[in-house]
C-alpha cells in the first residue's frame, strides 16, 4: 500500500502526464494571408492558455485516482492478505496501450490454517470409526472369552462328576464280586458292570470335551488379546488426532487475531492517507482554482485581442478584393475586346472558306458531267464496234485480218470505256 502511495504522489507532482493532448486547429482563409504576424502573437498567447488549462485537469485527474485507490476496500481482510497490485503508469503518448496480463489471484486470508483445520477434523473423524469397530469387536472377543471360560469350567465340572460316578460304580461293582459267593447277584453285577463302561465312555468324552474347551479358549483369549491391542491402537490414533485437531484450532485462533490486528492497523493508515490526500487534494484545488480565474481573466484579454486583429484583417481584406475585382473587371473588358475582334476576323475566314467550297464544287460538278458525256459516247462506240464484228463473223465475207483488226478496236474502246469509269 505505501508503494502504490507514493506512486500516486510521484504522478500527483507531475500531473502534466494526466492533462489532455493538444489538438492544434489553425484555419487559414485568404483574408488571415494580411495579418499573419498578429495570428502568430495570438497562437502563441492561446497556447499558453491551453496548457495552463491541461495541467489544471492533469491536477484535478491525479487528486481524484488518489482518493480513489486510498478508499478502503469492501472486504479489509482480503484487503490485507492479498498482492499488491503493480501501480499502473499514465502516459499521454498516441502509442497504443499496452495488453494487460490476466491477474493472479491472490490466496484467500488464513487459507492455510483453515485448511489444516479442516484436514484435522476430517482425520480426527476418520478416526472415530475404526475406535467404534475396535471396541465391536474387543467386546465381542470378550463375550466369546468369557464364554470359552464357562465352557472350560462346565466340561471339567462334568469330567469330575462323572470321574466320581466311575469310582463309586467300581466301588459298588467290587463289594457286589466280593459278595457273589455269599448271595447271588449276577443281575447286580452285569447291571453295575454296564454301568461301569458307560461311565467310563461318557467321562471319555468328557475329557474330549474339556480339551477342545480348553484349546477354544486358548484361541479366544489370544483373539481377545489382538483385539485389545487393535482397540489401544485405535485410541492412541484419535487421541493424537484430537490433540493435532486442538492445535489447528488453536493455530487458526492467533492466526485469525493476528489478521484482525492487521486488518485494524491497515484500515487506521488508510484512514490517515486518505484525511491527508484529501487535505492535500483540497489545497491544490484551491490553487488551480486560483489559477483558473487568472487564466480565464488571461483569455478574456487575448479575446478581444484577437477580436480586434480579426476586424483589422477583414478590412484589410475587403480592401484588397475591391482591388482585385476592379482588375478582374478591366482584364475581363479587355478580353471581351480581343474576343470580339477574334470573332470578326473568324467570320469573315468562314465567309471566303465558304465561297472557295462553292466554287469547287462547281468546278467538280462540271468535270463529272463532262467525264459522263465521255464515257457514254465511248459505250456507244464500243457497242457499234461490237456489232460490227457480229456482223462480220455472220456474213463471212471479211477476212481474218478484218475480224482482228476489230477485236484491236474493240479492246481499245474498252480500255478507255474502263479508264472512263475509274
Amino acid at each position: 500500500m505505501r508503494h502504490s502511495t507514493l506512486t500516486l504522489f510521484a504522478l500527483l507532482s507531475s500531473a502534466s502526464a494526466f492533462a489532455p493532448a493538444k489538438i492544434s486547429t489553425t484555419n487559414r482563409s485568404q483574408s488571415s494571408l494580411h495579418a499573419v504576424k498578429n495570428d502568430n502573437n495570438n497562437n502563441q498567447f492561446g497556447n499558453q492558455i491551453e496548457d495552463a488549462k491541461n495541467a489544471f485537469l492533469g491536477t484535478v485527474t491525479a487528486a481524484t485516482i488518489l482518493m480513489g485507490t486510498l478508499a478502503p476496500l469492501p472486504d479489509a481482510a482480503n484487503a490485507a492478505t492479498a498482492a499488491p497490485a503493480a501501480p499502473a503508469a499514465a502516459t499521454a503518448t498516441k502509442t497504443a496501450p499496452a495488453k494487460k496480463a490476466d491477474p493472479v489471484a491472490a490466496p484467500a486470508p488464513l487459507a492455510a490454517e483453515k485448511a489444516a483445520v479442516a484436514s484435522a477434523k476430517a482425520a480426527f473423524t476418520a478416526s472415530q470409526k475404526p475406535i467404534a469397530d475396535a471396541k465391536s469387536a474387543y467386546s465381542t472377543a470378550s463375550t466369546t472369552s468369557n464364554s470359552a471360560k464357562k465352557g472350560v469350567e462346565s466340561a471339567v465340572k462334568k469330567a469330575a462328576d462323572l470321574k466320581k460316578s466311575l469310582i463309586s460304580a467300581n466301588d459298588k461293582l467290587s463289594q457286589a464280586k466280593r459278595k457273589q459267593y455269599k448271595s447271588n447277584n449276577e443281575n447286580l453285577i452285569n447291571v453295575l458292570s454296564k454301568t461301569v463302561e458307560s461311565t467310563k465312555v461318557q467321562l471319555a468324552e468328557a475329557e474330549k470335551t474339556v480339551s477342545f474347551a480348553k484349546s477354544a479358549e486358548v484361541n479366544a483369549s489370544k483373539d481377545l488379546s489382538v483385539k485389545k491391542s487393535a482397540l489401544e491402537s485405535a485410541e492412541k490414533a484419535g487421541a493424537n488426532a484430537k490433540k493435532a485437531l486442538a492445535s489447528a484450532e488453536d493455530k487458526l485462533s492467533v492466526a485469525t487475531k493476528k489478521l484482525q490486528a492487521a486488518n485494524a492497523k491497515a484500515a487506521k493508515q488508510a484512514q490517515e492517507a486518505k484525511k491527508k490526500a484529501a487535505e492535500k487534494a483540497k489545497k491544490e484545488k484551491q490553487k488551480a482554482e486560483k489559477a483558473a480565474k487568472e487564466l480565464k481573466k488571461k483569455e478574456q484579454k487575448a479575446k478581444k485581442q484577437e477580436q480586434k486583429a480579426k476586424k483589422d484583417a477583414q478590412k484589410k481584406a475587403d480592401k484588397a478584393v475591391k482591388e482585385l475585382k476592379k482588375k478582374e473587371q478591366k482584364a475581363k473588358k479587355v478580353a471581351q475586346e480581343k474576343a470580339d475582334k477574334a470573332a470578326k476576323a473568324l467570320k469573315k475566314q468562314q465567309k471566303k472558306q465558304k465561297e472557295i467550297d462553292t466554287a469547287k464544287r462547281i468546278a467538280e460538278r462540271k468535270a463529272a458531267e463532262a467525264k459522263a458525256k465521255k464515257l457514254k459516247e465511248a459505250e456507244q462506240t464500243l457497242k457499234a464496234l461490237e456489232m460490227k464484228k457480229k456482223n462480220a463473223v455472220v456474213s463471212e465475207k471479211r477476212s481474218e485480218a478484218s475480224i482482228k483488226a476489230a477485236d484491236a478496236e474493240i479492246a481499245s474502246a474498252a480500255k478507255k470505256l474502263a479508264d472512263f469509269k475509274k
